[in-house]
Protein backbone atom coordinates (compact mmCIF):
# COMPACT_ATOMS: atom_id res chain seq x y z
CA UNK A 1 0.00 0.00 0.00
CA UNK A 2 1.52 3.15 -1.18
CA UNK A 3 1.01 6.44 1.37
CA UNK A 4 1.99 9.54 2.09
CA UNK A 5 3.86 10.13 5.28
CA UNK A 6 2.46 13.44 7.02
CA UNK A 7 5.60 13.58 9.85
CA UNK A 8 8.89 11.96 10.30
CA UNK A 9 9.19 8.31 11.16
CA UNK A 10 12.56 8.00 12.17
CA UNK A 11 14.30 5.31 10.24
CA UNK A 12 11.32 5.32 7.75
CA UNK A 13 10.37 8.08 5.93
CA UNK A 14 10.37 11.96 6.73
CA UNK A 15 7.52 14.21 5.79
CA UNK A 16 6.13 14.81 2.73
CA UNK A 17 7.69 10.72 1.47
CA UNK A 18 5.17 8.65 -0.55
CA UNK A 19 6.22 5.22 0.01
CA UNK A 20 5.44 1.76 0.49
CA UNK A 21 4.48 -0.03 2.84
CA UNK A 22 2.57 -3.09 4.47
CA UNK A 23 -0.73 -3.11 4.29
CA UNK A 24 -1.41 -4.11 7.78
CA UNK A 25 1.24 -1.22 9.03
CA UNK A 26 -0.62 1.15 7.16
CA UNK A 27 -4.02 0.47 8.61
CA UNK A 28 -3.02 -0.26 11.71
CA UNK A 29 -0.59 1.89 12.83
CA UNK A 30 0.04 4.68 10.21
CA UNK A 31 -3.49 5.66 9.38
CA UNK A 32 -4.98 5.48 13.00
CA UNK A 33 -2.62 7.21 14.74
CA UNK A 34 -2.87 10.25 11.58
CA UNK A 35 1.19 9.72 10.36
CA UNK A 36 0.08 8.82 7.21
CA UNK A 37 -2.72 8.68 4.58
CA UNK A 38 -3.44 7.23 1.67
CA UNK A 39 -1.65 8.49 -1.47
CA UNK A 40 -3.72 9.43 -3.93
CA UNK A 41 -3.95 12.36 -6.30
CA UNK A 42 -5.69 14.25 -3.78
CA UNK A 43 -3.71 14.09 -0.50
CA UNK A 44 -0.77 14.23 -3.16
CA UNK A 45 -1.56 18.09 -3.63
CA UNK A 46 -0.56 18.44 -0.21
CA UNK A 47 3.27 16.98 -0.48
CA UNK A 48 5.16 20.51 -0.81
CA UNK A 49 2.87 22.08 2.42
CA UNK A 50 3.25 18.22 4.14
CA UNK A 51 7.16 18.66 3.73
CA UNK A 52 7.05 22.66 4.85
CA UNK A 53 5.86 22.04 8.26
CA UNK A 54 7.88 19.01 8.68
CA UNK A 55 10.96 20.60 8.29
CA UNK A 56 10.43 23.58 10.56
CA UNK A 57 9.28 20.84 13.58
CA UNK A 58 12.97 19.06 12.41
CA UNK A 59 14.51 22.58 13.35
CA UNK A 60 12.67 22.64 16.51
CA UNK A 61 13.34 18.82 17.09
CA UNK A 62 17.26 19.26 16.76
CA UNK A 63 17.43 22.31 18.57
CA UNK A 64 15.74 20.41 21.76
CA UNK A 65 17.94 17.11 21.23
CA UNK A 66 21.15 19.73 21.24
CA UNK A 67 20.11 21.03 24.51
CA UNK A 68 19.80 16.96 25.20
CA UNK A 69 23.24 16.10 24.21
CA UNK A 70 25.03 19.09 25.78
CA UNK A 71 23.44 18.12 29.18
CA UNK A 72 24.89 14.09 28.91
CA UNK A 73 28.41 14.88 27.26
CA UNK A 74 30.91 13.08 28.80
CA UNK A 75 28.04 12.64 31.92
CA UNK A 76 28.64 9.32 34.38
CA UNK A 77 25.82 7.53 35.77
CA UNK A 78 25.39 5.24 38.29
CA UNK A 79 23.42 2.27 38.30
CA UNK A 80 23.26 0.29 41.83
CA UNK A 81 22.70 -3.81 40.58
CA UNK A 82 22.09 -7.15 43.07
CA UNK A 83 24.17 -9.70 42.01
CA UNK A 84 24.61 -13.33 42.47
CA UNK A 85 27.65 -15.19 43.42
CA UNK A 86 29.35 -15.43 40.73
CA UNK A 87 28.67 -12.08 39.51
CA UNK A 88 26.27 -12.23 37.06
CA UNK A 89 23.55 -9.90 37.80
CA UNK A 90 20.11 -10.25 39.03
CA UNK A 91 18.12 -8.96 35.73
CA UNK A 92 20.35 -6.97 33.39
CA UNK A 93 21.17 -2.76 32.65
CA UNK A 94 19.59 -2.34 29.27
CA UNK A 95 18.26 1.05 27.39
CA UNK A 96 15.16 1.59 29.39
CA UNK A 97 17.54 1.72 32.95
CA UNK A 98 20.09 4.18 31.13
CA UNK A 99 17.70 6.23 29.80
CA UNK A 100 15.41 6.13 33.24
CA UNK A 101 18.91 6.89 35.17
CA UNK A 102 19.94 9.89 32.63
CA UNK A 103 16.42 10.99 33.02
CA UNK A 104 16.95 11.14 37.19
CA UNK A 105 20.06 12.34 36.80
CA UNK A 106 19.62 15.46 34.14
CA UNK A 107 15.97 15.68 34.47
CA UNK A 108 15.90 14.92 30.38
CA UNK A 109 14.41 12.56 28.08
CA UNK A 110 16.57 10.12 26.35
CA UNK A 111 15.22 7.90 23.70
CA UNK A 112 16.49 4.56 23.72
CA UNK A 113 17.14 4.70 19.85
CA UNK A 114 19.90 6.83 21.08
CA UNK A 115 21.56 4.62 23.07
CA UNK A 116 23.90 2.33 21.38
CA UNK A 117 24.09 -0.63 23.46
CA UNK A 118 25.05 -3.45 21.03
CA UNK A 119 23.88 -6.29 24.32
CA UNK A 120 22.60 -5.93 28.24
CA UNK A 121 25.26 -5.01 30.52
CA UNK A 122 24.92 -8.36 33.19
CA UNK A 123 27.85 -7.61 35.08
CA UNK A 124 29.08 -5.60 37.75
CA UNK A 125 31.96 -2.89 36.09
CA UNK A 126 32.87 0.41 34.20
CA UNK A 127 31.00 0.75 30.57
CA UNK A 128 31.62 2.97 27.97
CA UNK A 129 28.10 3.71 26.26
CA UNK A 130 27.41 5.34 23.25
CA UNK A 131 24.93 8.08 22.38
CA UNK A 132 24.71 9.13 18.84
CA UNK A 133 21.84 11.31 18.56
CA UNK A 134 22.90 12.41 14.74
CA UNK A 135 26.21 11.98 12.87
CA UNK A 136 27.57 15.52 14.51
CA UNK A 137 25.91 14.79 17.85
CA UNK A 138 27.08 11.66 19.93
CA UNK A 139 29.49 11.30 22.76
CA UNK A 140 30.33 8.86 25.03
CA UNK A 141 28.39 8.33 28.64
CA UNK A 142 29.93 5.76 31.45
CA UNK A 143 27.80 3.53 33.27
CA UNK A 144 28.85 2.26 36.53
CA UNK A 145 27.47 -0.78 37.48
CA UNK A 146 28.42 -1.69 41.40
CA UNK A 147 26.36 -3.63 44.33
CA UNK A 148 23.84 -1.17 46.37
CA UNK A 149 26.21 -2.16 49.30
CA UNK A 150 29.07 -0.82 47.30
CA UNK A 151 30.14 2.63 46.25
CA UNK A 152 31.16 3.36 43.00
CA UNK A 153 34.51 5.06 43.87
CA UNK A 154 35.03 1.63 45.75
CA UNK A 155 34.19 -0.22 43.12
CA UNK A 156 36.54 1.85 40.92
CA UNK A 157 39.34 0.67 43.86
CA UNK A 158 38.81 -2.79 43.75
CA UNK A 159 38.96 -2.44 39.60
CA UNK A 160 42.39 -0.78 39.82
CA UNK A 161 43.71 -3.24 42.53
CA UNK A 162 43.04 -6.31 40.18
CA UNK A 163 44.51 -4.36 37.12
CA UNK A 164 47.61 -3.86 38.84
CA UNK A 165 48.03 -7.51 40.11
CA UNK A 166 47.31 -8.57 37.02
CA UNK A 167 50.15 -6.47 35.42
CA UNK A 168 52.59 -7.60 38.63
CA UNK A 169 52.22 -11.42 37.55
CA UNK A 170 52.50 -11.08 34.09
CA UNK A 171 55.31 -8.64 33.58
CA UNK A 172 58.74 -10.99 35.11
CA UNK A 173 61.45 -8.57 37.36
CA UNK A 174 64.67 -7.31 35.55
CA UNK A 175 66.18 -9.88 38.08
CA UNK A 176 64.49 -12.47 36.48
CA UNK A 177 64.81 -11.71 32.79
CA UNK A 178 68.88 -11.65 33.56
CA UNK A 179 68.89 -14.77 35.68
CA UNK A 180 66.69 -16.68 32.88
CA UNK A 181 68.46 -15.58 29.71
CA UNK A 182 72.44 -14.71 30.15
CA UNK A 183 74.48 -17.58 31.12
CA UNK A 184 77.35 -17.14 33.65
CA UNK A 185 80.96 -16.44 32.76
CA UNK A 186 81.99 -19.77 34.07
CA UNK A 187 79.01 -21.62 32.49
CA UNK A 188 80.53 -19.63 29.15
CA UNK A 189 83.61 -20.73 29.99
CA UNK A 190 83.25 -24.53 30.26
CA UNK A 191 81.29 -25.00 27.51
CA UNK A 192 83.27 -23.18 24.74
CA UNK A 193 86.96 -23.44 25.67
CA UNK A 194 88.27 -26.78 25.81
CA UNK A 195 91.30 -27.48 28.50
CA UNK A 196 94.84 -27.53 27.59
CA UNK A 197 94.97 -31.48 28.80
CA UNK A 198 91.79 -32.00 25.77
CA UNK A 199 93.94 -30.25 22.83
CA UNK A 200 97.24 -32.43 24.12
CA UNK A 201 95.44 -35.19 23.81
CA UNK A 202 94.02 -34.42 20.31
CA UNK A 203 97.06 -33.86 18.61
CA UNK A 204 99.02 -36.58 19.90
CA UNK A 205 95.87 -38.79 18.40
Amino acid sequence: MKVLFLKDVPGVALGGDIKEVKNGYARNYLIPYNIAVLANNENAKQIEKIKAESEKERIVLMDDLKVVFESIKDLTINIPMLSSQTGKLYGSVGHDIISKTVKEVNNVELEDRYIKLTESIKEHGVYNVRVEISDELNTMIKVIVHDPEQTPEELLLSLNTETEEESTEEVPTAEEESTEEVPTAEEESTEEVPTAEEENTEEKK
